[in-house]
């Protein structure tokens, strides 16, 4: 059998066409990005559901890494993906995704589903003292600025240490940390009776690892929205 030349051009033109097609389709690339809290940038600790579409054959799970929020993974270059995101005490979201190229890291934000959201602070204090160090004053605004923005909500302030040392000296440092805070919301004309404070002392440890990295961890201030209509 002898094939005509033009025919046999448009055979090896097609086959590179596919061959080029399913290069693309199987390259993979990296999407990259970060989960918080849209009222006050606080990372989140958040599950991302991926799933290919139209017909879900895939479907992977990941996490952000904390404390950062921050998350990593390779997709199919060119395939359409379904992603959820969610948190805890957060309203998810979902969206679709399909990328032709590595591009800038994406952020998600979340907002607060109700009553028990717990949103972690990045509060310094000096060192095993309840005055705050004045490079935390941009996260206590944003705290400010959340209650503003939700003249409803209430909040209870939780104070946490590491685990380590004297129980009695961790419980009122902590309640004198919460209170700190608390006073200075209240000097920023938010109603106290918005605002209750609790200590936990090192009760509830975030890390038992005895590393800088755990005990700084251990050391926070969270607010738990108590109400927000």
């Amino acid at each position: 059998m002898k094939w005509n030349s033009s025919l046999l051009l448009c055979l090896v033109m097609l086959m590179l066409a596919q061959l080029t097609i399913a290069q693309s389709v199987n390259k993979w690339i990296t999407f990259k990005g970060k989960v918080q809290s849209a009222s006050i940038g606080t990372p989140l600790d958040a599950k991302l559901s991926l799933m290919s579409q139209p017909y879900g054959s895939e479907i992977r799970i990941f996490t952000t890494d904390m404390p950062d929020g921050t998350f990593s993974f390779k997709i199919q270059q060119g395939q359409e993906y379904n992603l959820e995101v969610s948190a805890m005490g957060y309203l998810p979201v979902s969206q679709s995704l399909e990328l032709t190229a590595e591009g800038d890291s994406v952020l998600f934000e979340l907002m607060p589903s109700g009553e028990g959201t717990i949103v972690r602070l990045d509060i310094n204090f000096k060192q095993s003292k309840a005055v705050i160090l004045e490079e935390s004053y941009s996260e206590l605004n944003k705290l400010l600025n959340m209650l503003n923005e939700f003249p409803s909500m209430e909040i209870q302030l939780e104070g946490h240490t590491d685990y380590r040392g004297s129980d009695r000296a961790n419980m009122r440092l902590s309640e004198e940390r919460v209170e700190a805070v608390k006073e200075y919301l209240v000097a920023r004309d938010i109603n106290k009776k918005r605002i209750k404070t609790k200590a936990f002392g090192g009760e509830q440890p975030l890390s038992r690892e005895n590393t800088p990295e755990a005990r700084l961890m251990n050391r926070r201030v969270e607010a738990r929205i108590l109400k927000i209509d």
